[in-house]
């Protein structure tokens, strides 16, 4: 399994002030209407990046996360035990088939591990793949490799440049046969 990065998240002593930053620093949409007024954010990057949250810090401490995906949070934290980190919050049920984790690894950074529900995780899969679409051509060709073979010179824009470069050519060449 692959252990994507799918979610974002930044505690903060004054929680409504932090989403009013980021809000007005990136432009993000940011959405509290729920019951703990945590701000759901949309970076509005179309097919790019992920998305995140802004909630008020438990302890007072201001610190960012971000969440990795894995099908086992018990044993990714047995594992981040057994290579040195520590366990911060056992997995708990966060509702909507969601379960997640923290760890702290050796230096002290706090990770999350989530799992994600079938139905989250099949949400996420078709969103990537449209992230995947829109940075093509719709034929699964990358736009970069498109556009760099119909960069292609066309017969006139090739003897333009041929013609450009043998008169640098024989500049050059007199200059030197000048001097």
């Amino acid at each position: 399994m692959a252990y994507p990065v799918t979610h974002f998240e930044i505690n903060a002593q004054d929680a409504p002030a932090t989403q009013k930053f980021y809000k007005d620093l990136f432009g993000w949409g940011i959405d509290t209407n729920n019951p703990q007024s945590y701000g759901m954010i949309d970076t509005k990057a179309k097919g790019t990046g992920i998305n995140g949250g802004i909630g008020a810090s438990q302890d007072g401490r201001s610190f960012v996360t971000f969440y990795v995906e894995t099908d086992d949070p018990h044993s990714m934290l047995a594992k981040a035990e057994r290579l040195g980190g520590r366990r911060v919050m056992e997995p708990m049920d966060a509702g909507q088939g969601l379960i997640y984790a923290l760890f702290a690894d050796p230096e002290g950074n706090v990770i999350g591990l989530a799992k994600m529900a079938p139905a989250q995780r099949q949400e996420e899969q078709r969103q990537a793949e449209q992230r995947g679409r829109s940075r093509s051509n719709g034929n699964g060709t990358p736009k970069a490799r498109a556009k760099s073979t119909s960069a292609k010179a066309s017969p006139k824009r090739a003897a333009t440049r041929k013609r450009a470069t043998t008169k640098k050519s024989t500049a050059s060449r007199s200059k030197r046969s000048r001097g």
